[in-house]
């Protein structure tokens, strides 16, 4: 099926079973004072069956070169005993055992380390950290070298077959390689690319001395993507002095801290979107290169493989989506794997707090030591009302536990909110999550009812044990006056193709969206992008209901596009605009229509009240969400309800409502 994806690789000492890399990724959890704890060690242990190679995420090779705190520290005395039993569980499911070693030079936070953060020079960073670095010295230097070479000693002591060096992302050595990074005028800076890279190839030199036996491999940037930053003609330029110093592959990437794109690719970021650097320096180098950047889709990974871009493919948030990714595309079973969505929320967007990583398609991530719910002991029948991400998790989850579960959807489509989101470009990836939703839904043998309305009185008639309120929420429109005098839509009608509140139809010139939520500057995006003159007022911070990333991500997008953004709060209308109230006065926003983008409000189901069944209410129905609480409740409200009734029978039915 991928004949080139899942045939072997040999970097340097060790031979990959497939062209499969879990790139090194920091969780958030499962480590304790540098230590990987039970969770840690069954996070990567579920992530082990199918890759080649399963790397581990950072580990710090100083106490102020840390990025986060839940890392493995390397400078630990007992370092390799430590991190034997996590790299001991990769091995055993087939995988090769990869370590990151790292320091984050400037981009390490001196709230998090208690230390002054070090640099080439003392440049603050671009994003996260305002302290000016201290500039190391030569000497100091050679300390940082030789801490990498203790990192790299313990790691293969451990047991990691595999070392690979960050030398990318903005951290210290990517800092030494960047022009805007590192101004000295020693043998280690300048305008020379060799000069600056002299620091990452002493590293290498040294982790490959401490551990002879090892595979070194280099993680690096194809480009920075900031003014005065790394360019791909300086990666072009810097590999093949990486190779002369020892690495046996390289793993190229890109973007750093502040980056525009960033190093965590998101929303509508183009699949591959580091493939073309990482094509440029294979060229220039004779060992295996790793490419990196967004690649969800096993025929994508293949393609690249085919056209020459890179050795092997690294995937991050694809395998923490869907742990069996491999197996899936060796089966021939690609449709099926759980794709991720790219907006952030659960994983970057969670480490952006200090929290663990979870997923906004997949909830068990992070609970992976958590008992399977067995079967249903005696099949209920499970109604789900909207079929939403929350309904056909609710649905899907129903059926896979053995229940006769049953699906309504007013509409005659599936989808719900992620539907609607979908047709705007920015977020149109989620119409993969409806796809795989509905061939999950067919293979768990779920009753599908479309265009099918659904009160009290009939879901009484299906006889329903657990009933399962999935309706979501739509906008609401804000009382103004006003709304005689010019065409206003809510989101949901726009995108549907409805009338205005006067009886017309798009397209519109200059709109103002009001709201400026995920949704809204999505919205806004797609209509500035088809030409409009838009403007999005804010009465609050936009973008506060996604991740921080995913909300700079879409407010570059729509600044990108010609959209302005104006904060204050509706008033009313007027016949040529929008009158916003914003500190003290009102301001007129010249507009021929008006798109309402939120609040949002539940919608209700009738005759609830009068069911004998259990109810439960999951997702927006219960108050606005993002999809991965929506989808986590949903799943949790059918395991518990499947639980609770493997105990004893009991006396009598009754209904439950949350």
């Amino acid at each position: 099926m991928y004949p080139t994806l899942l045939s072997p690789l040999r970097l340097g000492p060790v031979t990959l079973r497939n062209r499969v890399v879990l790139s090194g990724m920091t969780t958030g959890f499962g480590f304790r004072d540098g230590a990987p704890d039970e969770d840690a060690i069954a996070y990567f242990a579920a992530r082990s069956d199918g890759p080649g190679l399963v790397v581990v995420g950072f580990g710090a090779v100083a106490p102020e070169g840390r990025v986060e705190e839940r890392i493995p520290w390397l400078w630990r005395p007992d370092a390799a005993e430590a991190l034997a039993p996590l790299a001991a569980a990769i091995r055993a499911r087939g995988a090769v055992a990869g370590l990151q070693l790292g320091h984050g030079g400037r981009q390490a936070s001196p709230q998090l380390t208690g230390l002054r953060p070090v640099a080439p020079s003392p440049v603050p960073p671009h994003a996260h950290v305002r302290e000016t670095p201290h500039a190391l010295t030569a000497p100091e230097i050679q300390d940082v070298v030789a801490a990498y070479a203790r990192a790299a000693r313990a790691g293969a002591r451990a047991g990691f077959e595999v070392l690979e060096v960050h030398a990318g992302h903005g951290y210290l050595i990517g800092q030494f390689l960047s022009p805007d990074a590192n101004l000295r005028d020693d043998g280690y800076g300048g305008a020379d690319p060799a000069r600056r890279a002299r620091f990452g190839a002493e590293v290498i030199a040294a982790v490959r001395a401490a551990a002879p036996d090892a595979c070194v491999t280099v993680r690096m940037n194809g480009a920075d993507h900031v003014p005065g930053g790394l360019t791909v003609e300086d990666a072009v330029s810097v590999a093949p002095r990486f190779e002369a110093a020892g690495a046996h592959g390289l793993v190229v990437s890109g973007g750093v801290y502040g980056s525009v794109p960033y190093s965590i690719p998101l929303l509508d970021d183009p699949e591959g979107i580091f493939l073309e650097a990482a094509a440029r320096v294979r060229r220039a180098v004779r060992i295996p290169v790793v490419g990196v950047g967004r690649i969800v889709r096993p025929e994508a990974a293949e393609e690249a493989l085919r056209r020459g871009d890179c050795d092997a493919v690294a995937l991050g948030r694809a395998l923490i989506a869907d742990p069996e990714w491999v197996e899936k595309a060796a089966a021939g079973r690609a449709d099926a794997i759980r794709p991720c969505i790219a907006t952030v929320q659960g994983c970057a967007g969670m480490l952006q707090h200090g929290e663990a990583v979870s997923c906004a398609v997949n909830p068990e991530v992070g609970r992976e030591r958590r008992p399977r719910v067995a079967p249903a002991r005696r099949p209920d029948r499970v109604v789900v009302v909207g079929a939403g991400p929350a309904g056909m998790e609710a649905a899907c989850r129903a059926a896979e536990l053995g229940h006769r579960a049953v699906l309504l959807e007013r509409s005659e489509a599936l989808g719900g909110a992620l539907r609607l989101a979908a047709r705007t470009p920015v977020l149109g990836h989620l119409g993969r999550l409806v796809g795989w939703f509905e061939r999950r839904l067919g293979a768990a043998g779920v009753q599908v009812r479309v265009a099918a309305e659904a009160d009290g009185r009939a879901l009484a008639a299906l006889e329903p044990d657990l009933v399962v309120v999935a309706t979501g929420a739509r906008t609401a429109p804000p009382v103004l006056d006003g709304y005689e005098l010019l065409p206003a839509w809510t989101l949901e009608d726009l995108l549907e193709g409805g009338a205005s509140t006067l009886g017309t139809t798009g397209p519109l010139a200059r709109p103002v969206v009001l709201g400026a939520g995920q949704r809204g500057l999505a919205l806004a995006t797609w209509l500035a992008r088809g030409g409009a003159s838009v403007t999005v007022v804010a009465d609050g911070r936009p973008g506060a209901d996604t991740s921080g990333l995913a909300a700079r991500a879409l407010l570059a997008r729509l600044e990108a596009a010609g959209a302005r953004i104006m904060r204050g709060r509706p008033a009313r209308i007027a016949s040529d605009g929008v009158l916003v109230r914003a500190g003290d006065g009102e301001r007129l926003v010249l507009a021929d229509g008006v798109v309402i983008a939120e609040p949002l409000h539940p919608v209700a189901v009738d005759g609830l009240d009068a069911m004998t069944a259990d109810v439960a209410r999951v997702g927006d129905a219960g108050g606005p969400r993002d999809i991965a609480s929506a989808i986590a409740e949903a799943r949790e409200v059918v395991e518990a309800h499947t639980q609770a009734r493997a105990g004893p029978p009991r006396a009598g039915r009754h209904g439950h409502r949350r």
